[in-house]
């Protein structure tokens, strides 16, 4: 149950990031010449962004739960396959470039979760 917890909550975190990044991908570049309150009110107006956050905000509370249940020795390291589910899903959903380095660092990634997961408790 404990590993369910932690990719659940990796899983929201990573997918708000991809909500995130559409949502700035809309925006575009941000300019705070205009000013910071008309350049915050830009970014939260967006549907995605919000979503995004709401995303954030649901992993964070995932991630308490996690921690409630296993060692953060264990829980932590998991995280990091995050950054494969966002290299993955980028490259699906926005066309990012996925090279044949990226390809064998991630794999690397995933290797090392799957021998510390090995080691719970």
């Amino acid at each position: 149950m404990g590993l369910f917890l932690v990719l659940v909550s990796v899983l929201l975190v990573d997918v708000g990031q991809l909500f995130l990044k559409y949502g700035m991908n809309q925006i575009g570049n941000l300019d705070f010449h205009a000013g910071y309150i008309m350049t915050f009110v830009g970014i939260f107006s967006n549907v995605y962004v919000l979503i995004g956050a709401v995303l954030f905000v649901s992993s964070s509370l995932g991630w308490l739960l996690a921690l409630s249940k296993v060692p953060l020795s264990y829980a932590y390291p998991i995280v990091s396959l995050g950054y494969v589910f966002v290299s993955v899903l980028s490259w699906m959903f926005f066309e990012e470039n996925l090279s044949l380095l990226r390809i064998v660092g991630l794999s690397i990634i995933v290797g090392g979760v799957f021998f510390l997961s090995r080691t719970e408790k």
